[in-house]
């Protein structure tokens, strides 16, 4: 029976997943810019996802090591604000703004892979 749909279910749900994680990460990471923006608060959690994401690298999963990298680069971006404050903001804006992007796209995706499943 799987032989006769049109998608492939674990290329439609790898989709929405990607979609859904993709779309809260680009828009946390414009959140946590807008943030930055308050002194000390920013530099506390510039410093919180620089120690979240070095305990993220050493976890066993590829996907714990990729969420890892991510959150160590936007936790050293966020305390790069402090010496270059024009292009580390700059650079998670286009970062946030990239991943929500990216999340759109797959979950349109998703949906379009969606609604051909069901037909």
């Amino acid at each position: 029976m799987s032989d006769n749909l049109p998608v492939d279910p674990s290329t439609l749900s790898e989709k929405g997943t990607r979609g859904v994680m993709s779309t809260i990460a680009g828009a946390s990471l414009l959140a946590v810019n807008a943030l930055l923006g308050v002194p000390v608060l920013g530099t506390l959690i510039s410093l919180g996802l620089t120690g979240l994401g070095a305990l993220g690298l050493f976890g066993k999963s590829k996907t714990d090591k990729v969420s890892g990298g991510v959150l160590t680069a936007a936790g050293i971006a966020g305390l790069s604000t402090l010496v270059l404050p024009g292009l580390a903001r700059g650079l998670l804006s286009l970062g946030g703004i990239g991943l929500l992007g990216f999340g759109i796209y797959n979950l349109a995706t998703f949906l379009i892979g969606l609604r051909k499943h069901q037909s």
